[in-house]
């Protein structure tokens, strides 16, 4: 069960809570990068949960808290990424 410091459950407690973030996996840049939201969330104490993008070129993984904003490889960032980014 994943809690915060004050033992409260995260928001939606009633489904699967979502894993602990960790440090998101990088790979070197194919140059046919497609950022796609996976079915994973992370819950990170700060920032409460994530949602967990992956590069489908590469395999890299991006979450909001990331300093750095993924962009396709039309060098345009995805519609879900930057609705996440400024959530």
């Amino acid at each position: 069960m994943v809690v915060d410091q004050t033992g409260a459950m995260p928001p939606d407690s009633a489904a699967e809570p979502p894993t602990t973030a960790r440090p998101c996996a990088s790979w070197p840049c194919q140059s046919i990068c497609l950022w796609r939201q996976t079915d994973e969330q992370w819950y990170d104490e700060r920032a409460g949960e994530l949602a967990v993008f992956s590069c489908g070129g590469c395999g890299s993984e991006w979450v909001r808290t990331e300093p750095w904003t993924p962009v396709d490889a039309t060098g345009q960032v995805p519609a879900a990424v930057a609705a996440e980014r400024f959530r």
